[in-house]
């Protein structure tokens, strides 16, 4: 816990940075797979997923820095469902598939 609240302003800027990267690989990504660019989607697809894991380590961290306020925790569940989402239009995306998604 010390480390973390030391070194807060590194964990800020690392989940920051990753925010950036995942963003950009999920679009460059989703437009490789739409280009039938399978290889080059892949290996987009799997820094992603990489940056995905980046960015749940330093949210967790950050999370517990601020000793789970209520408004980081909500936070971090929303981003916890946007990257299902991104993942999920991803993989749909891969498949070739265009049908819609159905809540029942």
């Amino acid at each position: 816990m010390s480390y973390i609240l030391e070194n807060i302003g590194l964990f800020q800027t690392i989940h920051r940075s990753s925010w950036i990267f995942i963003f950009t690989l999920f679009f460059m990504t989703y437009f490789l797979y739409g280009l039938n660019k399978s290889k080059a989607a892949n290996m987009t697809q799997m820094f992603l997923r990489l940056f995905f894991i980046v960015m749940l380590f330093s949210g967790v961290s950050l999370v517990i820095a601020y000793d789970f306020e209520p408004f980081y925790v909500t936070k971090g569940l929303i981003a916890i469902i946007m990257m299902g989402l991104m993942e999920s239009s991803n993989v749909r995306r891969k498949k070739g598939g265009t049908e819609q998604i159905r809540f029942y």
